[in-house]
This record gives structure tokens, sequence and C-alpha cells, in this order.
């Protein structure tokens, strides 16, 4: 299956589900993306637990995300109980367009559900030439809490950035616990510290709870956002920026047995499994949905 029959695929799921058209292609599509970066957990499959949340009723699918606060450089979001992925792409776009007006483009998205890989939203704006960074601030998951205390007192997926290297991007995503099946684990010494810096960016800009205060669990409570584009342009420039991506990149790639090396992750063709095909087409066949053109 081609990336654009499964886009079309998921985004049938989500309207059966009673998502907008729009915003379920944008969400199809940011799946998608995450399994072109090599992050499955949160790609297509990930339709099946959404699909769970509408049902609860943890998901809103006809939320509309809404810009509380704007100005030239920031803009504050409401998902309004919406999926993370269409809130997230919106805060990309703000973020982009501000950067390109005055340099530099941050926005706080609050009220919101998962957003899925934040590495996915540090792309999208590496895709348009910028340095591109994405924290989430997920709610704690108590079972697991009780096992990484210390590592995960402030969250377990912080942060993303990617950047533009030769015609595609690479980029990085770190997390606090050996639970998340990440390529790069931040270590427990600097867990406080790079936790407390996320959750100030996150919890704090948008006056939300932190990971320790949502104790009813991932599905129960909101997810906090924050994007952050820089455009080189307002700098030395694309040219410089290209220059010294390409020669980081080369110094990473030498060392193919360094932390670096593995942690990087570039963007693979969307081959998705056969598993993960078999299971959407359940789901797909459980909601009556076929002759998807």
């Amino acid at each position: 299956m081609t990336a654009i029959e499964m886009c079309k695929l998921l985004s049938a799921i989500l309207i059966k589900k009673g998502m907008y058209a729009v915003e379920s292609d944008i969400v199809a599509q940011r799946m998608i993306d995450a399994d072109i970066m090599g992050r499955s957990e949160f790609g297509c499959l990930s339709i099946i637990e959404s699909v769970k949340s509408i049902d609860l009723g943890d998901i809103d699918p006809r939320a509309l995300s809404m810009i509380k606060s704007d100005t030239p450089a920031t803009a504050w979001i409401d998902a309004n109980e919406g999926m993370g992925h269409v809130a997230a792409s919106k805060g990309s776009t703000e973020a982009v367009q501000k950067a390109k007006a005055v340099g530099i483009g941050a926005v706080v998205i609050s009220n919101s559900q998962n957003l899925g890989s934040p590495l996915v939203y540090a792309r999208l704006i590496a895709q348009a030439g910028m340095i591109g960074c994405c924290l989430t601030c997920p709610p704690a998951s108590p079972a697991v809490e009780d096992e990484l205390e210390e590592q995960t007192f402030f969250g377990r997926q912080p942060a993303a950035f990617a950047v533009p290297a030769h015609e595609a991007t690479i980029g990085y995503e770190f997390s606090f616990g050996a639970d998340r099946p990440l390529r790069h684990q931040i270590p427990a010494e600097l867990s406080t510290s790079l936790g407390l810096l996320q959750c100030l960016l996150t919890s704090g800009l948008s006056g939300a709870k932190t990971p320790p205060e949502k104790t009813r669990g991932p599905l129960h409570e909101r997810f906090e956002h924050f994007i952050i584009a820089i455009d080189p342009a307002a700098f030395a420039g694309p040219e410089k920026l290209a220059k010294t991506v390409e020669s980081l990149v080369k110094h990473v790639d030498s060392q193919e047995n360094s932390p670096a090396y593995r942690a990087a992750i570039t963007e693979s063709p969307f081959l998705p499994e056969e598993s993960t095909l078999l299971q959407i087409n359940e789901l797909a066949e459980r909601l009556r949905i076929s002759n998807v053109k």
C-alpha cells in the first residue's frame, strides 16, 4: 500500500468516527510522517488507539483549534480536547509564518490530546528550511511512574528537533525512561534539569498541570505542546546553516558506533509491515469502510 492509499484509508476511518475531512487528512498524514521518520509507535497503527479514545470520549473528533493569543512572534492555541496532530500541525504552520516575518516563532498549545511523535512537527519546520523544535508534556502513567520515578517525574517524551540536511531532514527525539522505544534516552542524572525546562515551556507557559499532577492517567488528562521555528535568514543565512549542518552530519556519520550516530533519525521510504496493514484493514472492515480510492 502506498502512502497516498494509506492516507485515504486512515482519513476515511477518522471521518467515520466523526472528524471533519480536512482534519482527518491532517491526522492521517502526520501518522504516515511518523512512520517515515522511523517512529512506528506513533505511525499508522496508532489509528487503533485513536479510535478507542474517540469512542471513550477522551478525544473530541469535532474539536476546532482556536488561537487564544497572538503576537508577531508568538501564539497560544487551545486544542479544545481534539487530536494533538491537528493542533500541532496548525502550531507548526503558525511558527513558520512568524519566523519568516520576525526570525523566530514560538507556539504553545494547551488542552490537547496526544500529537504522536514530536519529531514529525520539528520535521515540518525543517522542511521549510528552518530549525524546528517540538516539546510535549504527556500525562504520567501511574504504573510506569512507580517503576521509574526518578527518571519520569517530569514526563517521558520531552523534545525533538530537526534541521534541513541535503535534500531531506535529520533529527533527534529525546525521552526519559527505558519504557519508551526511542533510540536516545536521557540519562537519569539529566532528567530533572531538562525535565524542568520541558515543563516550564509546556505546562508553565500554558498554565496547565505538570505530569506529576495529572493523576487520572494518559487518556483522561490533557497534553500541552511547545513548538519553535528559527529562520536562519534572520541570522547568518541559510547557506551558512547548510554548511554547518553538512559538517556536523559528516562528523556524526563518521562515527557509526557512537550514540549520536545511532540516535540520529532520517527519512525512510514508507513501507508498512504486513501486520500493520492487516490490523488497519480489520478496523476498516469493522467500521464498514470499503472501496477507498
